[in-house]
Order: structure tokens, then sequence, then C-alpha cells
């Protein structure tokens, strides 16, 4: 699909990519700024966070759905805090990367992923193709990692594991040349358009980029990373 940049008002399409990458940075920032915090300035809070780990995660997987699944019902202001509420909540949770993994491992990781997100995400807007072509390929390479990761959970085989984290690496890699390329042609459809539906569309854009960010700096973790 090719689009007549005549027909598009480029400054409103460029308005709302700037909306939608300056959400997904205040989530990593919020995300990892809570993380060094509960970490390194305030322990004691972190442990007393940590013993609600498992409604944490509740919280995140509720938060998640509901800005995914119950948009349309709800206003943009919702759907923004929400978003970074789960950037908050999911702050605390990564904070058990910092139990496992020595300080300099995860910041040459955050480093790793940073580099390969802007080259990846440079590519998937400067392309003139549309990606959304591979949408059926990444459904069903995310639905097979996550078989796998759920097989090896109970398997603990380590060659498997290893093909898992190489495989996560590459297909969320992939996904961010494919949702920032989805977000360009999106923006196309949606410059001069309703006012709210194109912050909602934003915020799910901004998850959409923000979980990719997130998913791939953990597989790197594990490639790079080395236990206390």
């Amino acid at each position: 699909m090719y689009y007549n940049m005549n027909d598009i008002d480029v400054r409103s399409s460029n308005n709302f990519l700037r909306k939608v990458f300056l959400y997904m940075i205040l989530g990593i920032g919020i995300s990892f700024g809570t993380g060094i915090y509960l970490l390194y300035f305030n322990q004691n809070l972190l442990y007393t966070l940590l013993n609600y780990f498992q409604i944490l995660i509740i919280a995140e997987l509720a938060m998640v759905f509901s800005i995914s699944f119950m948009i349309n019902k709800m206003s943009s202001g919702l759907a923004r805090i929400l978003f970074f509420a789960y950037s908050l909540v999911n702050g605390i949770t990564l904070t058990t990367i910092g139990f496992i993994y020595a300080p300099q491992v995860v910041l040459y990781a955050f480093t790793v992923t940073l580099v390969i997100f802007v080259v990846t995400a440079i590519y998937g807007y400067t392309t003139q193709e549309d990606l959304s072509s591979y949408r059926r390929f990444f459904r069903i390479a995310l639905i097979s990692l996550i078989v796998l990761s759920i097989i090896n959970i109970f398997m603990r085989v380590g060659m498997l594991e290893w093909v898992i984290t190489v495989a996560g690496v590459v297909i969320f890699t992939g996904l961010i040349a494919y949702d920032v390329n989805r977000i360009k042609f999106l923006s196309y459809q949606l410059a001069d358009g309703d006012n709210e539906v194109m912050e909602k569309i934003g915020i799910i854009g901004a998850l959409s980029l923000y979980l990719d960010f997130i998913n791939l700096f953990i597989y790197i973790l594990r490639i790079f990373g080395r236990k206390k």
C-alpha cells in the first residue's frame, strides 16, 4: 500500500508520530527510573512492594488488556493514566533484574537495546514498503515463542532456552520495524482526524513500542547477562 504525500497533512502526521514516541520514551523513563530509585535509594520500599509481586503482575496484565481491548470505551485521559501507571508498576517488577544481573551488564544490555531500537525504528519509518504483510508471520512467531517458553519452564533444556532467547531477539527486533511502519501509515490515515481518536491510537502505539523495547531488552540481557 502506498500513499500520495500530496494528499496527506504531513504536519498532522508528524505531530502524531512525535506524540507516540514521546509517550513511549516517557514510559521507558518511568519504568527504569522507578527501578533505579527503588533498587539503589529505597530498598525498604522495594522489599515491601515485592511482597505483593503476584498482585503487581496481575495489575500489569489488567492494565495492558484494558488499554488494548477497551480503548473505545474509555477517554484518552484514562488511557494515558493507565499507560503511565503500567509503566510505573512494570518498573517495580523489573527491579528483580537487579538481583540477578550485575549493574554494568544491565547498562550494557540497555545500551545495545537502545541502539537496535533506534536503527530498526529508522528503517521502519524510512522504508516505503508497507510491512503489514508480515502481520501473520509475527503473530505466528509470537505464539510459537510463548508456547516454547511455557514448555521449557517444565523441561529446563539449556539448548532450547538459547534458541528461545535468540528467537526472541530476532522477533522483537522485527516487531519494532513492523510497529513503527504500521504507526507511520496509520498516521497518514488519521491525519486531520478526530483528536480524541488520534490520542487513543497514539497511546496504543506507544504501548506497542514500549512492549517491543522491554521484551527486546530482556532477551538481550539473557544473552549478554552475567549472573551475580
